[in-house]
């Protein structure tokens, strides 16, 4: 390694830089004070990060160390700052809280935490106002090229559009079975797609097609409650990967 050097604190008898050759074996009382200075802060952003990790994935102390045998007063060591994790272990908490390395090694901003999170938010909400005008003026074209073409009026369209902006807004939304706009959207598409066939044989007046709507609203409602209650317990792969090694 080529000559490294360090700087030393304002205190330090002799100030400005200290070559040292390569990695010296100890340091001087300057550049010692300097590392456990960095050391200690090192240690109090490490221990906050675990804390807040492990409690928003709702786990003990008892049960993080089982995930990644360990004791479960190392972990304890860990929290208080006694002792930094190595890379190996940090990295395996990585995976266990399933975050980059980053999110446990590097001070956290919750400031900058929120603003990704409403830029994130605000992007989205975004793109599928965009899609849903895709939706709508490719609809709008095919009614004006009706009108036009061959003086129809299949207003009709505009109902069965209803329909087709709820599908395509679920699809753009299916990786995320805790979002509310899911469920709403599917509500959406349920109702409207009856009332377009409704509307298709309105002359036969078949207002029992609504009594299919009841069944599939309920199963709608089953499935959202049943993925937030699932959400509630904390979703760690790690956790099956480790009981099926203690099974075997």
């Amino acid at each position: 390694m080529s000559l490294s050097y360090i700087r030393t604190a304002p205190n330090c008898s002799e100030r400005g830089l200290h070559r040292s050759g390569n990695l010296p074996k100890t340091l001087d009382l300057c550049g010692d004070r300097w590392y456990n200075v960095l050391m200690e802060n090192v240690k109090q952003i490490v221990s906050q990060n675990l804390i807040k990790l492990r409690k928003e994935n709702g786990l003990t102390q008892a049960e993080l160390a089982k995930l990644i045998n360990y004791s479960d007063k190392a972990i304890s060591r860990w929290e208080t700052g006694e002792v930094v994790p190595d890379l190996e272990t940090i990295y395996a908490l990585s995976e266990v809280f399933e975050v980059p390395v980053s999110a446990i090694t590097e001070k956290q901003s919750d400031e900058k935490k929120t603003d990704d999170k409403a830029q994130s938010l605000s992007q989205k909400i975004l793109s599928q106002i965009f899609l849903a005008c895709e939706i709508w003026f490719i609809i709008c074209a095919i009614y004006v090229y009706f009108k036009i073409s061959r003086q129809s009026n299949i207003w009709q369209i505009f109902v069965w559009g209803v329909p087709a902006t709820a599908l395509m807004l679920w699809f753009f939304n299916r990786k995320e079975p805790l979002n509310v706009l899911l469920f709403i959207y599917a509500t959406i598409f349920v109702w409207s797609f009856i009332t377009c066939v409704y509307l298709h044989l309105l002359d036969s007046n078949p207002w029992y097609l609504y009594f299919i709507g009841l069944p599939l609203q309920g199963l709608l409602i089953v499935r959202y409650v049943f993925n937030y209650k699932q959400s509630l317990a904390p979703k760690i792969r790690i956790r099956g990967k480790k009981r099926e090694k203690e099974e075997i």
